[in-house]
């Protein structure tokens, strides 16, 4: 009996030592955090890169809301329309963003669950350019009238791509909060990701 009881209170030890540790991450996650710049478009017509910050806040010991902003620099090359009839190249500016929840599920490890319906994404279309001379860089005048066909090509395209970038973001592995909170490390699959604070830390 008494092995029993000893062995009962090791388990509650146990269980209560992981509920804290769960419980630490989820404080320590608590708040902004930004990625330097990653390329995650690169084939023979496009290439872009993406800045990422995800939010965390919590509502429960170990669960909350996650927004993840992003910023997307692309350019492209493009073999010509009815207005133009030589190639030319496209560089536009996105921005995205999609919210969900989040739960820690280990120690180290929290489930995301994002919701596809709040994804937004935008392309201006005066910030695009169309640069019909490769070589000088120099923009012809009928290219005006393209730029809101280009910037919704553009957005369709990268929507897509973020999708299926997101679709990945169920699970972060091997979680940590290092250097006395200022960098975030987790796994997605077999990419490393490494994030740094915005701003003082918020978890209590």
């Amino acid at each position: 009996m008494k092995q029993t009881v000893l062995g009962f209170a090791a388990v509650c030890a146990m269980l209560f030592s992981s509920c804290n540790e769960e419980a630490k991450l989820a404080r320590d996650i608590e708040g902004t955090w930004s990625g330097a710049p990653e390329v995650f478009v690169n084939d023979a017509s496009s290439r872009s890169t993406i800045i990422e910050t995800f939010t965390f806040e919590r509502d429960t010991t170990k669960s909350g809301t996650v927004m993840i902003g992003a910023l997307v620099s692309s350019t492209g090359a493009v073999q010509g329309t009815d207005a133009i009839v030589q190639p030319f190249s496209v560089s536009a500016a996105a921005k995205s963003t999609i919210s969900g929840r989040w739960q820690v599920i280990d120690d180290d490890e929290l489930v995301l669950t994002l919701d596809p319906s709040t994804m937004k994404v935008e392309v201006d279309p005066s910030a695009v350019v169309l640069t019909t001379n490769l070589l000088t860089g120099a923009e012809a005048p009928s290219t005006e009238s393209l730029r809101p066909q280009m910037a919704e090509a553009i957005r369709s395209n990268l929507s897509h791509v973020l999708a299926m970038r997101y679709l990945s973001y169920r699970k972060l592995d091997d979680v940590k909060v290092k250097d006395k909170g200022a960098m975030l490390k987790f796994e997605v699959g077999k990419q490393d990701y490494i994030l740094s604070r915005q701003g003082p830390a918020t978890g209590n």
